[in-house]
């Protein structure tokens, strides 16, 4: 039901992920059958479970072959709209043997578009050296956390690389959780208390102003958002209606600062 209601509402793209529990399965069964379908953007490690190194080689080969059935058994189609690489937490991750992979399954017509799920800013200018392979940049990106603006952000305009932003709640510091935060995350909830000092004076909530952030981002194409019941959709689509931020909002915005 929440699925079919956020289609309904206008929702065209949906992120999920094998290790996602019964995400795929269940985005299979609502829309598989339906002539009218948003894009589903779906992912596949390349490290090997056991030890986390990186796959190459034959290992690879066989590891996303077996990623990319299982994904298409899953969603009920034939080719994926788009698969992200699930990027480590650190480091390189773009090799020969990968590059040569994508560009297999792409002829064989399995796989529509590649694109990369990344961490921090290394990850994803190592992405936008490939942009013909790479086709869409996933990045963690709020109002707290607005670094990548300065040099991904015109990097994926330039290069024609779709840029998704995830993480715009910050894992729920920009939520009801603010309070909970650990003492040793004292600067970043000194931080979020300005974002809902804010969004108070705005007359809305602080989960509202860090969505209206990122979702109006001009050169961002989707941004992310977590919903768990029809009731935080409908919040979330009524935050996104409003439009916006006003322009006095986004300087006080881009006057909060985190050293680390």
């Amino acid at each position: 039901r929440l699925l079919h209601r956020a289609f309904e509402r206008g929702i065209r793209y949906f992120d999920t992920a094998a290790g996602y529990g019964r995400s795929e399965e269940l985005l299979g069964r609502a829309f598989s059958s339906r002539t009218s379908r948003p894009v589903i953007a779906t992912k596949a490690s390349i490290h090997c479970p056991e030890d986390e190194s990186l796959l190459t080689g034959k290992l690879l080969a066989r590891h996303l072959e077996d990623a990319v059935q299982n994904s298409l058994r899953s969603l009920g189609v034939q080719e994926l709209d788009l698969l992200q690489i699930h990027a480590p937490a650190r480091g390189d991750f773009i090799s020969e043997d990968l590059l040569e992979i994508t560009t297999s399954f792409a002829q064989r017509g399995l796989v529509r578009h590649w694109g990369a799920s990344t961490y921090g800013e290394e990850q994803p200018l190592q992405v936008l050296n490939y942009p013909r392979t790479f086709r869409a940049l996933q990045v963690a990106y709020n109002l707290l956390d607005r670094r990548l603006s300065r040099t991904i952000f015109p990097s994926c305009s330039r290069q024609g690389v779709g840029l998704v932003l995830r993480s715009i709640l910050l894992k729920g510091v920009l939520s009801v959780r603010l309070d909970s935060l650990p003492d040793h995350l004292a600067p970043l909830h000194r931080a979020g208390l300005q974002a809902r000092l804010l969004a108070d004076e705005l007359g809305i909530s602080l989960p509202a102003l860090a969505l209206r952030f990122a979702a109006f981002q001009q050169q961002a194409q989707v941004v992310l958002v977590g919903t768990a019941d029809l009731g935080e959709l409908e919040a979330d689509l009524t935050a996104f209606a409003a439009g916006p931020l006003p322009a006095e909002a986004l300087v006080r915005i881009g006057e909060i600062a985190i050293e680390d």
